[in-house]
């Protein structure tokens, strides 16, 4: 990806992993509507993954199994009453 493309990129995206605030993600990049920002926000990982030699396919795979894990833990939270572990 050409350095001018988008500047400071991967360094963006460290700082966001590394700081495990990930709230604001839903609410856009920079202004961007959310479906832009996941859009670019995704593009990144899978720049990530390419440097990293991640095969993307797996990691959607493990993301899922852990997304839908997380799902099923916060409806059962919401049953009990009970926060989600």
């Amino acid at each position: 990806m050409p350095q001018q493309f988008r500047r400071n990129w991967y360094r963006k995206v460290a700082d966001v992993i590394r700081s495990r605030h990930y709230t604001w993600l839903g609410q856009g990049l920079g202004g961007d509507p959310v479906d832009e920002a996941m859009v670019t926000l995704t593009a990144d990982v899978m720049h990530v993954c390419k440097l990293q030699g991640i095969d993307i396919n797996w990691l959607i795979e493990q993301s899922r199994a852990k997304f839908e894990q997380e799902e099923k833990s916060l409806a059962r939270s919401d049953t009990t009453g009970q926060a989600a572990a």
